[in-house]
């Protein structure tokens, strides 16, 4: 009997060391996807396009980006989807294109396969349209002031659009911030809940249609919460006495200590009175310096610094003066 029982467990044993086994992903983290067609530098001649590879042992999807008209710069991001066959096909338009491929399984990711180049030659049969971001315009600087409405130019056979966010260096490999499908109309306001933390975005929409979808038609915009540094008066100094004429205005504009840089303006004023209810003199400029021809008086000047996402300093104390 003890016998029986000894051999029971030893079965019971083996059949769930068997069955960890088959559940046990495969390591291909050292293998790289074997693409068929389309081949490199290869201009396709038929729509839709067809994107074939070689089945990877101990794959169960692969993943597929296609971008144009590459990834070091991408105007257009095309397709971004796990595949679990070894083919797949999408209307692509007469353009130039980049792809990667990548193996994946339940535990493991294989080496990407890419950028390969190629052409396509002939547009699709049936036009899905296209789409045109309007804003935020192409690499616009933000503030927290922005109320998070993207808008763009849609196409008459649009019955939806589908909207994301990321933030990163590139469309492909940015962090999802947010998505939304089933949008019927040509502008999306991000939910409250969506921070926007100071970095580079980039947004993309694409649109459906009876004959499938198009692809993501992206941007990029730059969120910039930091002010600038309150400008430091130079030349003429406090109580100074320069000679009337051309007198040249100096100041420094310190260290933007912010994640995101924009480009900073100064305004500078000059006035005949300390509560600067008559301005003399004004300029906006990117420098630190700027020339006036003044007559003998007594004057005050200061200097504000704004930059290109909204952002302003406090103004700088203010000088007086007495152009003799």
């Amino acid at each position: 009997m003890k016998n029986i029982l000894y051999l029971t467990t030893l079965l019971v044993i083996s059949a769930i060391f068997t069955s960890c086994k088959e559940i046990i992903a495969e390591d291909i983290t050292n293998r790289t996807p074997e693409l068929i067609v389309p081949t490199i530098s290869d201009t396709v001649m038929s729509n839709p396009v067809q994107f074939k590879w070689e089945a990877m042992d101990g794959a169960t999807k692969y993943h597929l980006q296609v971008v144009s008209p590459s990834f070091s710069t991408i105007s257009d991001y095309v397709i971004d989807t796990i595949i679990y066959t070894t083919n797949f096909s999408f209307p692509l338009d007469s353009n130039e294109f980049e792809l990667k491929l990548t193996a994946l399984n339940g535990g493991y990711t294989s080496k990407t396969l890419g950028p390969i180049h190629f052409w396509v030659g002939i547009s699709p049969s049936s036009s899905t349209g296209t789409i045109t971001l309007l804003s935020p315009s192409e690499d616009a600087y933000i503030n927290e002031s922005f109320d998070g409405t993207f808008t763009w130019q849609g196409f008459m056979s649009a019955s939806s659009y589908e909207y994301s966010l990321r933030k990163g260096s590139s469309f492909a490999t940015g962090s999802i911030q947010h998505t939304q499908n089933g949008i019927t109309a040509s502008s999306y306001v991000i939910p409250n809940t969506v921070e926007l933390t100071e970095g580079l975005y980039y947004w993309g929409v694409k649109g459906y249609t009876q004959f499938g979808e198009t692809y993501f038609k992206t941007s990029t915009f730059q969120v910039d919460l930091t002010d600038p540094t309150t400008p430091s008066l130079l030349y003429p100094t406090s109580m100074d006495f320069p000679s009337s004429g051309l007198i040249n205005f100096t100041w420094n504009n310190g260290t933007d200590v912010g994640v995101i840089q924009s480009p900073i303006q100064s305004i500078i004023e000059v006035s005949v009175d300390p509560g600067f209810s008559s301005i003399l003199k004004t300029d906006t400029l990117i420098g630190s310096s700027q020339g006036y021809t003044l007559s003998p008086g007594t004057y005050y000047w200061r200097v504000i610094n704004m930059d290109l996402a909204g952002n302003s300093s406090a103004y700088s104390i203010v000088h007086q003066f007495f152009a003799n």
